[in-house]
């Protein structure tokens, strides 16, 4: 909980009140949210006040204060700012005139406009069980040079503007998905055009998972002996989606890391629809390209804010224990969950999984597409002992088993299914990859 030690450290050494409460508190809830960012240059450090539901501009925030080498500090940098905070002997923020003494970084506190007239807000930092209530009152008054005035955050709607276009392959295929009249000779003529997708489709399908014995080797027999026409269609969709973006090589949020636990996913989502009592069963395709996509904004932040998604990456390697979107509030003022929900709802997709890929992480969702939140949700939960999921619940939830009318011997049953056909999967998500 390094951000949290830090800005602790901080006001206490500055002398301002607070004091820490738990997150998951309803009393807390109606209090203003805010993020709080430490960047750096060769002037010193920045600490950066904003809401917390908004994304942060650092492109604005540098040519606001005329500091155009700010960057986001490393975790290593981190430590020494925190040990260097509990050294100082007077306060770390900058002030007129004052002597420097062995630690050479002074700190310069912003806060973005809007804020500037709340009175008690919640901190939201790297801690998940516990915020930190301050007034913003207090911070003005007690630190001397803490600057005012301008705006370097946006409401996360404007992202909407700079999110990327459909693949031309994906279009067709959602296209063809709204038409009534398609035929499965039009969509194997789309498909077909990609080697790669098609390839990865019969892969699925002489897979283990469906249980057919002869060996499927065209796109008409995975269609009409194996998986029938709407698993194709949602397979390819999928793929044709993700594969269109890129991520590091490395990391926990790899290309290959993001891939696999997608591949994963949606056969389990898949195979535990599939074992849903019948009267309440929803489609197990749709819950396929559910599992299939519900990280897809993890590629979206990836490849519109490579600079900071960069450092995502290395804090979350270094630190396989973080939580992910906690992090991510920190960097962006947002999660993976929201910049995919916008995305698919700039993209027109199918409300099933724009459900999916904003609210995976909610707890007790109760919307109208739930059946396939908790699908996901439950996956999540059961692949994280395989190290194949960024779930923040390790542990199989016993309500979300009865809201979907499983047991837990449904879901050990399942995972086993996907686990034994874990060369197959393996093979797929490296055929994403590529």
């Amino acid at each position: 909980m390094l951000l949290s030690s830090i800005i602790k450290a901080l006001l206490s050494n500055q002398e301002v009140p607070y004091r820490l409460v738990e997150a998951d508190n309803p009393k807390n809830l109606a209090l203003p949210h805010v993020s709080v960012s430490l960047l750096k240059d060769s002037m010193g450090i920045v600490m950066a006040i904003y809401n917390n539901q908004h994304q942060f501009d650092l492109l604005t925030l540098k040519t606001l204060i005329e500091r155009p080498e700010l960057r986001f500090m490393s975790l290593e940098e981190l430590d020494e700012t925190l040990v260097s905070i509990k050294n100082y002997e007077f306060k770390p923020f900058s002030q007129g005139g004052r002597e420097k003494t062995h630690y050479n970084g002074e700190i310069q506190l912003i806060i973005d406009e809007p804020m500037s007239s709340l009175s008690k807000v919640l901190m939201v930092a790297d801690n998940p069980a516990e915020h930190i209530q301050v007034d913003i009152w207090d911070m003005q008054l007690m630190i001397e040079n803490a600057l005012i005035g301008g705006i370097f955050s946006h409401e996360n709607e404007r992202t909407i503007d700079h999110l990327p276009v459909m693949p031309s392959i994906a279009a067709n295929l959602l296209e063809l998905q709204a038409n009534p009249d398609a035929t499965v000779e039009d969509m194997a003529r789309i498909i077909s055009h990609d080697p790669a997708l098609t390839a990865l489709i019969l892969r699925y399908a002489n897979s283990a998972l469906f249980g057919f014995s002869g060996q499927v080797a065209n796109l008409d027999d995975a269609i009409f002996r194996v998986l029938g026409y709407e698993t194709v269609l949602y397979m390819s969709l999928g793929a044709a989606l993700g594969r269109a973006f890129k991520l590091p090589q490395n990391g926990r949020l790899s290309m290959n890391t993001f891939w696999k636990e997608a591949t994963y996913r949606a056969a389990l989502c898949q195979q535990l629809a599939s074992r849903m009592p019948a009267q309440s069963r929803p489609s197990a395709s749709i819950a396929y390209i559910t599992g299939l996509l519900h990280n897809i904004g993890i590629v979206i932040m990836g490849n519109l804010f490579q600079t900071e998604f960069d450092w995502l990456n290395k804090m979350l390697t270094s630190r396989p224990q973080q939580s992910l979107t906690t992090t991510e509030k920190n960097l962006f003022g947002c999660t993976h969950s929201t910049i995919g929900q916008h995305l698919m709802q700039y993209w027109n997709m199918p409300e099933e999984i724009t459900a999916v890929v904003g609210e995976h992480h909610t707890d007790n969702y109760q919307g109208n597409q739930a059946s396939y939140v908790w699908l996901a949700q439950l996956a999540g939960q059961a692949l994280f002992a395989h190290d194949l999921s960024d779930s923040e619940n390790e542990f199989i939830s016993e309500e979300l088993c009865q809201q979907l009318g499983l047991t837990e011997a449904d879901v050990e049953d399942a995972l086993a299914t996907i686990m034994g056909e874990n060369s197959a999967l393996d093979a797929m998500a490296d055929t994403l990859c590529a």
